[in-house]
């Protein structure tokens, strides 16, 4: 019973000294108990919002050609290739679902890609240049977190010329420029770096469809030249940075 009494005695003593320490412990009337904070462990990056940016690479051209010349007479079969900088800016949206990303984009590429062949023709020679192009395109994606990786398919628009020469004087024989359409196709992969700072690596293909144009004679030929069967292919790898609005990794 002695034994009994004590066990009692310490078990009241143990439990009035837990009750003041949860006393002791426990907010003031009227405040939240405070529990430990809890992180759920698939916080994932959002791609969802407006971005725009620049890029900075390089293109390589080919640009076939037919040019007749009934004042000589001659027709010159041309494959011309070219490389050189590329460059411009961007803007587009997108929206996330899941790891899917939906999106558009508008692209403009400064280039200055030109070539001078020479012609059968004595002492002329044929230069073809294309310059910038304007993209607008489709965009579908996979998400990895920070990591997306697209690919992507539009509309291309673009300035093509070109120009014939005298070679030993360099004058102007004729010309012909205007803007041609076509269609382009490329692939990508961004890594956003914050928040709303991203950087990306991009490929784009671009196909302008010449057909047919009348130069205009310059030295005064008696019967126009014709550049016939044209077609302009340029393919461009370039670096991305862009500012994306919206999305982000969401607090927790």
């Amino acid at each position: 019973m002695r034994a009994l009494g004590l066990w009692a005695t310490s078990a009241a003593i143990g439990t009035a000294l837990w009750a003041g320490t949860a006393l002791a412990d426990a907010p003031p009337p009227g405040y939240p108990r405070p529990y430990p904070a809890v992180y759920p462990s698939n916080i994932t990056y959002d791609w969802t919002g407006i971005y725009i940016g620049g890029h900075v690479g390089g293109a390589v051209t080919q640009n076939q050609w037919t040019y007749t010349d009934p004042n000589v007479p001659a027709i010159d079969f041309l494959e011309q290739s070219t490389n050189g900088f590329a460059g411009g800016a961007h803007v587009g949206i997108q929206k996330q679902w899941h790891s899917v990303v939906v999106g558009a984009e508008a692209v403009y590429m400064w280039m200055d890609q030109k070539e001078t062949s020479g012609s059968i023709a004595f002492d002329t020679s044929l230069t073809g240049t294309a310059k910038s192009v304007f993209l607008v395109s489709g965009k579908l994606g996979v998400a990895w977190d920070n990591i997306l990786g697209y690919a992507k398919a539009g509309y291309a628009i673009g300035d093509v010329d070109y120009r014939t020469h005298t070679t030993s004087t360099g004058a102007l024989l004729s010309t012909s420029s205007r803007q041609e359409q076509g269609w382009t196709a490329g692939v990508g992969i961004e890594y956003a770096i914050w928040d709303h700072i991203i950087l990306g690596v991009a490929y784009d293909y671009v196909q302008l469809s010449v057909a047919s144009r009348v130069q205009t004679a310059v030295g005064g030929g008696p019967l126009p030249t014709t550049v016939t069967n044209a077609a302009v292919d340029t393919q461009s790898v370039t670096g991305r940075l862009s500012f994306k609005f919206g999305g982000g990794r969401p607090t927790p």
